[in-house]
């Protein structure tokens, strides 16, 4: 391995204060990931990591829309939900993706009994 020089090294230090990847710095320095990844942990180790993962499709305030939503009865279930969601965040939403995030803010999915409906009598 050849070492780095000044230069080169302010200039990794830099890019990753400005908060870009490790593979985005070594593709524009040339200089392996490796060499970065070692750089980065003994220089900035204070800085931290990228999480990872693809990014989140709603917001919170995409999920507290939707649960205002279900609270005010305006929609009851999450195909109506995502029905309203994509017409505010213009992109295309699955009822699963909204179900999830729902059931992640402590909501849960219930079937409703057939005796609990208004206009329905129950049998004798």
């Amino acid at each position: 391995m050849r070492s780095l020089s000044t230069t080169q090294k302010n200039t990794i230090l830099s890019q990753l204060d400005a908060g870009h990847s490790i593979h985005s710095i070594a593709s524009t320095t040339g200089i392996s990931t490796a060499t970065i990844s070692r750089l980065h942990s003994k220089e900035c180790s204070s800085l931290q990591k990228s999480t990872g993962g693809c990014p989140a499709k709603l917001s919170s305030a995409n999920i507290h829309h939707a649960i205002h939503l279900i609270s005010t009865q305006k929609a009851e279930t999450a195909v109506q939900v995502t029905k309203s969601l994509s017409n505010i965040i213009n992109q295309p939403l699955h009822p699963s993706t909204t179900g999830h995030y729902l059931k992640k803010a402590g909501m849960k999915a219930v079937v409703k009994s057939l005796y609990c409906l208004p206009n329905i009598a129950k049998p004798a």
